[in-house]
């Protein structure tokens, strides 16, 4: 087996259904497995998609998104691994062109690609500079999950703490520009995303910067969003999150 594609999920059944797992179905590539990881959804997942049959696991209760990937991973048969959220979308080459850049570059441990981000209000076309945050759409050597997991007692910025003990264990990223996926956001002035920065998620926040309190970046953040922290803090920037994306939507 070449690749495994975890999917975690939970109660997005319907999504599932209409994008990411169409998206996998158009895959130019065809040596991969698909696993899926339910996070004790309400909603009845199917096994098979086209007739394709698909590895699905349900958790009796909720476990968190790290420790579902970190589950996928245990189950997983690939010699590449590769994360794909419930609603988003591999392109149709998107296989073909990260195996085929990881077969030839030898150095390289993981690759990601260019995104297209589509809110209701508009797209915005994102190239990211070398990341912190690794989430779905890098496709990684197995051998990276020997030495780095999730850290399944975070409830926030998972992806990012993955991120930063990916680089810390002198494991090498590349990238490909070209666009080879699509990732779908919420309304960007929906005030209910303002319920992100509940104290489940402080905690969250507040446990990985106890981890990465010398990584620079995130220590602004980190004051602003923590538990202390005036409520009106938080709120601009939430502010400040959504205006940055409005601009990439006009600058685009």
């Amino acid at each position: 087996m070449k690749v495994s594609i975890i999917i975690p999920t939970r109660n997005r059944a319907k999504l599932l259904m209409e994008r990411s797992l169409p998206s996998v179905g158009r895959q130019t590539f065809e040596n991969f497995e698909v696993i899926i990881v339910d996070d004790a959804s309400e909603e009845k997942y199917p096994f098979f998609y086209d007739g394709t049959k698909v590895a699905y696991y349900r958790n009796t209760e909720r476990m968190g998104l790290a420790w579902n990937k970190n589950f996928g991973i245990s189950k997983a048969k690939g010699e590449y691994i590769v994360f794909l959220d419930d609603d988003n979308e591999f392109h149709p080459d998107f296989l073909t062109r990260t195996v085929a850049w990881l077969d030839e570059a030898n150095s390289a441990d993981a690759v990601g690609v260019d995104k297209t981000i589509v809110y209701p209000e508009g797209k915005v076309h994102h190239r990211p500079k070398i990341p912190c945050s690794i989430n779905d759409g890098f496709l990684m050597r197995r051998k990276i999950f020997d030495i780095v997991q999730y850290d399944g007692d975070l409830q926030a910025n998972e992806d990012a703490d993955f991120g930063i003990r990916f680089f810390k264990a002198g494991f090498i990223m590349s990238q490909i520009y070209q666009t080879l996926m699509t990732v779908y956001g919420s309304p960007i002035f929906n005030t209910t995303s303002y319920s992100d920065y509940t104290d489940h998620h402080l905690d969250g926040l507040a446990k990985f910067w106890l981890k990465h309190h010398d990584y620079k970046k995130y220590i602004g953040r980190m004051f602003l969003l923590s538990a202390g922290s005036p409520k009106w803090f938080k709120y601009l920037y939430w502010l400040g999150e959504k205006v940055k994306r409005y601009y990439q939507i006009w600058k685009s």
